[in-house]
């Protein structure tokens, strides 16, 4: 059965190049041009992975990604993304908000391969590890998935709560600082963008703390933390 791949790309182009290369490599391709196409194509067809731009119009890669880690059916697809910046910033905020990889354009095909190849691959061996761990000792085999379940809804939630505010002050800020950087400057302003990067840097560092505290959940302690309010009930 062919492994399925969601590419999320508004630039026709590089879309069309990206998907065709994944169709010569025996993929099941499919293809977004923007954000909320891909998110209900990600619902629709849960590929075994996404690539996706992080500047788009509308929804942007960070949206994305956010909206698709609130979903329990899409959380744990492996998520990849493409960005034409070099901006070491935007790297590790992706990253840090819970991206599994990070390729810059005009990616090649070697390094899309290669990307594709681990992601795919540390998927499929977290997934049988934790599954015949004690599978095939206990022989639990359907309270072991009823447990995984409700470890990516709260892992879900978990992340929900703690990014939803956060966020917009990262894309406010990032989109500040890209502003102020283009035209010239003051003493004041030069002042004032130093700091916005200050604050700019300080939200990252809340950012990180979140991706460590998402260290914590586990499918074993998922029932101890499902007592706080973060994590929503569905009645």
């Amino acid at each position: 059965m062919k492994r399925k791949i969601l590419v999320i790309e508004d630039e026709k182009t590089t879309l069309n190049s990206i998907v065709e290369f994944l169709l010569s490599e025996g993929f099941e391709a499919i293809g977004a041009e923007n954000g909320r196409e891909g998110i209900d194509l990600a619902q629709k067809h849960l590929p075994s992975l996404i690539i996706c731009d992080i500047k788009m119009p509308d929804l942007d890669g960070y949206d994305v990604l956010t909206y698709l880690q609130q979903d329990p059916n899409t959380a744990a697809i492996p998520f990849i993304f493409l960005t034409a910046t070099t901006d070491s910033s935007s790297f590790r905020l992706g990253m840090e908000m819970g991206a599994d990889d990070y390729l810059r354009k005009p990616v090649t095909s070697a390094e899309l391969r290669a990307a594709i190849a681990s992601r795919l691959r540390k998927q499929e061996v977290t997934i049988n590890n934790y599954l015949t761990g004690e599978v095939d000792s206990q022989g639990n085999f359907e309270d072991r998935m009823e447990q995984l379940q409700s470890y990516s809804e709260a892992q879900s939630s978990l992340f929900k709560f703690l990014l939803q505010g956060i966020k917009p002050s990262i894309t406010q800020l990032t989109q500040e600082i890209e502003d102020l950087k283009e035209t010239p400057m003051d003493s004041q302003q030069q002042e004032h963008l130093d700091n916005l990067q200050q604050e700019f840097t300080r939200l990252l560092a809340v950012v990180n703390q979140v991706s460590e505290l998402h260290k914590i959940l586990t499918p074993e302690n998922t029932n101890v933390l499902s007592q706080f309010s973060f994590f929503e009930h569905e009645g």
